[in-house]
Formats: structure tokens, sequence, C-alpha cells
């Protein structure tokens, strides 16, 4: 990591996340694998989830992993050792699907489900939580009341840009609370889009971050970093296993993805050696807030 000069102004810390789920887990696609067939699917999650806690330990960095429960009920001991080796477990839903699928009854079902599951498997208390396909938009706040209900105090779903599975179009760049109708906060760390002419790129994760050189990555993050914004990079497990099985995906999709994957592991080596990065809920509390988001009722 950089040595931090005494005089020198202090040093972003970026978010980090797993979103813990296997290669099959792909929402709202047809050629994925029907969720019935979970269980007969070739069991890999742990490899890929192993690889980046190695990654992280090696550079001394923390993460969120935000942990589907269908996995933390068939793998505990990899819950386990996530919050043996000192990093913060959230939960990603119990079945993944868009919360826009399911409404409120079914999401809270999913949610109590999500919970129990990672706290029998040794997650400790679940205080963060990121939806499948950071699918709540404007559609969805009455999830976010579901969410604070439940003891949820920092949420990292919410995509500051249209998107395929929804996105939410706000003016902030750093974490900032949410102020829910019914009185109750939470607090949004968003993953934010770098500003290009027009064009919000979405390059901290996903696709974006397997596609982009590395030197490209480098450029963006030390432009946030000089504005003093922190960005909340996020990964899946099976991007760190580029011999996953492969899907029959629309070809869109299967481009979406599968490229770059031989790379992924060598990026994160250079970004984690470069760059600070802490759990969601640790960098938001290092940094600055941007000022709360107040809304007044559900959309």
């Amino acid at each position: 990591m950089r040595a931090i000069h005494p005089d020198a102004a202090p040093v972003v810390t970026h978010g980090f996340s797993v979103d813990v789920e296997d290669w099959f887990h792909i929402i709202d696609c047809d050629g994925a694998p029907d969720p019935r067939s979970w269980d007969a699917q070739e069991d890999r999650v742990g490899l890929g989830t192993r690889a980046v806690l190695d990654l992280l330990e090696r550079h001394g960095h923390h993460a969120t992993f935000f942990v589907l429960g269908w996995v933390a009920e068939r793998h505990p001991e990899l819950i386990a050792e996530i919050a043996t080796r000192g990093h913060e477990i959230g939960s990603h839903s119990y079945g993944h699907a868009m919360v826009s699928s399911l409404g409120p009854d079914a999401f809270a079902a999913d949610l109590d489900r999500s919970l129990e599951a990672l706290t029998r498997a040794g997650s400790g208390p679940v205080r963060c939580f990121r939806a499948p396909g950071f699918s709540i938009g404007p559609g969805e706040v009455w999830a976010l009341e579901i969410l604070a209900s439940r003891g949820i105090e920092v949420d990292s779903s919410l995509f500051l840009a249209p998107r395929a599975h929804g996105g939410w179009a706000m003016d902030r760049r750093r974490p900032f609370e949410l102020w829910l109708p019914s009185g109750r906060r939470i607090l949004e760390v968003p993953v934010v889009p770098a500003r290009i002419g027009k064009a919000a790129l979405p390059f901290s994760g996903g696709g974006y971050l397997r596609l982009l050189p590395e030197a490209a990555l480098m450029r963006l993050f030390d432009a946030f970093e000089a504005a003093g914004e922190p960005t909340v990079a996020y990964l899946h497990p099976r991007e760190l296993d580029p011999a996953q099985p492969r899907m029959e995906l629309p070809l869109r999709r299967r481009f979406k993805y599968y490229v770059g994957l031989d790379g992924v592991h060598d990026k994160l080596d250079a970004l984690f050696a470069r760059f600070r990065f802490d759990t969601v809920s640790g960098a938001a509390a290092r940094g600055a807030l941007d000022p709360p988001v107040v809304l007044r009722q559900a959309a």
C-alpha cells in the first residue's frame, strides 16, 4: 500500500464488496438454470470467495460480503471463515430475486429467511444489505422501510444511474442518509458511476471492471480520489473463477457475463496495492457524507 506523507491530504478509503453467489445465480435472463435445479448444479462458490479473501488478506484490506441466504444454508463453514478473517457480512437476499418482482410481503419473507440463514451460519449481527441486481429504485421505497424495520442500518442497493434492473438517478457522489417516510433512517452507500461528458460509466464492478484496461481503471479511481469521493467496488466469486461452467446465454448477456474473466485477479491485485479499501460501512465512516435524501412518501 502507498505510504502517506504526513502533510498530504487524507487518502480516500473506498468500499469493497463481494456479492456471494454461485455461477448459476443469474437474474432476469433466458438460459439461466431454473432455481429448482440449483442444487443439481456444480458447486463452485467457495473457489472464488476464498481467492478474493486471500487477495484482501495479502494487502491488508477488509470488505463487505453480501451473502445469499441460499449459499449460507449450504456453506456455513464459508460464512464462518469470512467472519473469522475479519470481514463484514451482509445479506444479499435469500433467493436472488429482483426486489421489484417480489412485492412487500414476499420481500419481507425472503429477507427474514436470509437473516436467519446467515445468523445460523455464524455471521454475527447482520446490519448491511444489497439487493440482487441493485434492484431498489424509486418504486421500491417500501423495501427500504422493511430493511430498516429488520435492523438493517447500511444499504448498498442504489445504483446512481439508469441500468438494466432499474437504477436511481440522484445528485449524490458520497454516502448519504435516507430519511424514510416512517421517520426511520438508513445509511446508503451507493455505487456511483464516473461521469464522462453526459455518459455515466459504472466502472467499479461487474462487466465494466472486467472489460476496462487496468490503466483506465487506475485513472478513474485516481479521479475519484482527486475529488475526495469514495467508490464502491463490487464483484462476484465467479469473476475469480475462469474455469466456471458456461451457460447458453443470449449473445449480449454472454459477453457481459464472461468478458475479461482471465484478467480479474491481476486487476484486483493492482487496485489493492494502489488504493485503500474497507468495508462499505467502514468506507462511509471514514469520509464525509453527502446531504441526506428525504423520501416524504413511498413512490
